[in-house]
């Protein structure tokens, strides 16, 4: 059994100054995924957005044709919409029709084969919108038609976000976007990014997390590690006197990792003033350490630099 693809999450914070701007000037907050190095269709819109958002998506998709692009316009499939998946091809008979998923040579795209003529290949994806509800909406729509033959796409975990007017989900677009930002999703599974005096910046992790950090550990790895799964394996030691910390990872592209433990949210007074005391034994500083080159070993990736500093 293929294992379940990995969700992404993206959290959207907006500074409460230009959130009253944009609410004004009747902005929507839109979401766009790349496919190959491309962004033309919004995937996702809201304009009930607030001081913070959260928007996700696994990768799984579908395949159509659609008889016309232009921006501007929404998003309509004139062939049936198949699901498949990265690595997987289909084919549009001479009568228009999509076939049945089959695999390709291509791990990474979706393949179709055209058999028809003249027509614009489509994708969609799954979406949860910031208001919690999933859908499935076009990412993508070729400019250009393709005639017989075939075309791979190439879906990439990365999506652009930006404010625009009169704009609405599944809407085509072939210029520039104002002031967007892009997030590469595809060595990690969540990022924050913060839009505040029209800028948008990325913020320490930390102040990300609300959480008081204790003790950030920094590594090299030898190898690929997924985010949730190195978090996931560090948080099931955090028991007993350790059951107050609590653990957020970080992997750049560059297979450099941050692990940054903090206080659990919402303790008691007393068990916050434990947690700092621990914090301040230089015993407690090895164990954390210790518990983070044992979740690496259960990753099976080793280091060439590994620094651990605790909070002053």
């Amino acid at each position: 059994m293929a294992p379940a693809p990995t969700q992404k999450t993206v959290t959207i914070n907006i500074a409460s100054g230009d959130l009253g701007i944009l609410k004004a000037g009747k902005y929507v907050l839109c979401f766009a995924k790349k496919v190959g190095s491309t962004y033309n269709v919004v995937w996702s819109s809201a304009t009930d957005f607030l001081e913070s958002n959260t928007f996700s998506w696994t990768p799984q998709y579908a395949l159509f044709g659609t008889n016309t692009f232009r921006g501007g316009v929404t998003v309509k499939a004139d062939t049936n919409v198949v699901p498949i998946g990265l690595g997987s091809q289909s084919t549009l008979d001479n009568n228009g029709h999509l076939g049945d998923p089959s695999s390709s040579a291509d791990p990474t795209s979706i393949t179709l084969i055209n058999n028809y003529g003249s027509i614009h290949p489509g994708v969609s994806s799954v979406c949860t919108d910031i208001n919690g509800n999933t859908s499935t909406n076009p990412i993508y729509v070729a400019e250009n038609p393709i005639v017989k033959g075939s075309d791979a796409l190439t879906p990439v975990e990365s999506v652009m976000v930006w404010f625009d007017q009169n704009i609405q989900t599944s809407t085509m677009f072939s210029d520039s976007r104002s002031n967007p930002v892009e997030i590469d999703l595809t060595q990690a599974n969540t990022a924050t990014r913060l839009y505040s005096d029209e800028i948008w910046t990325t913020p320490p992790l930390r102040d990300a997390l609300g959480l008081l950090p204790f003790l950030t550990i920094t590594a090299a790895l030898t190898g690929a590690v997924i985010a949730h799964d190195l978090a996931l394996k560090i948080s099931a030691k955090l028991t007993g006197v350790y059951s107050n910390f609590t653990i957020e990872v970080q992997v750049a592209a560059d297979k450099k990792v941050t692990m940054i433990y903090g206080q659990r949210p919402n303790l008691t007074a007393a068990a916050s003033k434990l947690t700092r005391q621990l914090i301040q034994a230089s015993s407690t500083v090895d164990q954390l350490a210790q518990f983070a080159l044992q979740a690496l070993a259960q990753c099976q990736v080793g280091y060439t630099s590994f620094d651990a500093v605790a909070a002053p």
